[in-house]
């Protein structure tokens, strides 16, 4: 398939079209501001689009079908228009297709609480992965190429290292910043665990799972129904390896926040003794989510 780094580049202006990665659609919302021009925020959900869409994330060539499906909501819950300073909320959501099939299927889903940044309008911001300017593009910069590398992790045995390596070295170059959420001390489920984890040994399951999961179980379902879930099945279970080191780490609560919901509808129409091998990993590994797998067992 595809796909290779970023160095320095200018962010939040007009770039040409090329070869660009992503698909990224982009809401800015703010339920709970009042007292703010709002023309502000449409203007930030410009700029933030242009940052994903309109530049090259790697040195691979994509077709506009190629292009990785994603979604990314900024929720402003603070504003201090006056001091040009935010803090929000992101979500961001990712899938890629389905051999044969018009599915989209749910890869990566993260919820980040901890986003607080200087917005100025009609600014050109300069990005450097090696160097912390503006928490706004790092956390930015860092959800593109995660997007980009667990997308990559689905179509070769972990295709998308290089990409989880620059999102590290942006991690790397905030721990200079008071910005939360770059820091190993500030809890286990931020961004610098998140890529951390995915690069470590002890998560080698996981990666190989993204890429058995979708590559040789969800692209093979529209001929193979049975190989297809069976190679899925398999998959899944490589989290009893992961769980026995690292029991409810954050990547793994990640994979099945993103995943749950179709691991069931694989798995609710399978034999018997598949949902019930399913369930025993499941209930085990994510245990969050042990209702739908109840469901799932039943057969509903």
């Amino acid at each position: 398939m595809k796909r290779i780094g970023i160095l320095v580049i200018a962010v939040f202006g007009f770039l040409s079209v090329k070869a660009q990665e992503l698909n990224c659609q982009v809401d800015v919302i703010y339920p709970q501001i009042q007292g703010v021009n709002t023309q502000i925020f449409d203007q930030m959900k410009q700029d933030i689009f242009e940052f994903m869409n309109n530049r090259k994330w790697t040195n691979d060539v994509f077709t506009i079908e190629e292009r990785i499906e994603c979604s990314l909501i900024l929720n402003i819950t603070e504003a201090r228009a006056s001091s040009n300073n935010y803090r929000a909320e992101i979500q961001i959501i990712s899938s890629r297709p389905v051999f044969n099939t018009d599915y989209e299927s749910p890869v990566l889903n993260v919820r980040d609480t901890e986003v607080n940044f200087e917005y100025f309008q009609n600014t050109q911001y300069n990005f450097n992965p090696d160097q912390f300017r503006n928490n706004l593009v790092s956390v930015l910069a860092y959800y593109a190429y995660m997007v980009i590398g667990f997308d990559y992790d689905t179509y070769s045995p972990k295709g998308g290292t290089p990409y989880f390596q620059q999102a590290q070295r942006i991690v790397q170059a905030a721990q200079v910043s008071n910005a939360a959420g770059w820091k190993a001390f500030e809890g286990d489920k931020n961004r610098y665990w998140l890529v951390e984890d995915i690069l470590h040994k002890t998560f080698e399951p996981l990666r190989e799972c993204l890429y058995s999961y979708h590559r040789l179980g969800l692209d093979v379902m529209s001929d193979k129904a049975q190989q297809g879930r069976q190679q899925i099945l398999t998959s899944i279970q490589k989290f009893n390896q992961i769980h026995r080191i690292k029991p409810l780490a954050y990547n793994t609560q990640q994979f099945f926040l993103a995943k749950s919901d179709e691991i069931v509808n694989v798995f609710k129409t399978a034999p018997v003794q598949e949902r019930n091998m399913a369930y025993e990993t499941l209930s085990k590994v994510d245990p969050g989510n042990i209702a739908k797998y109840d469901r799932m067992q039943k057969g509903k």
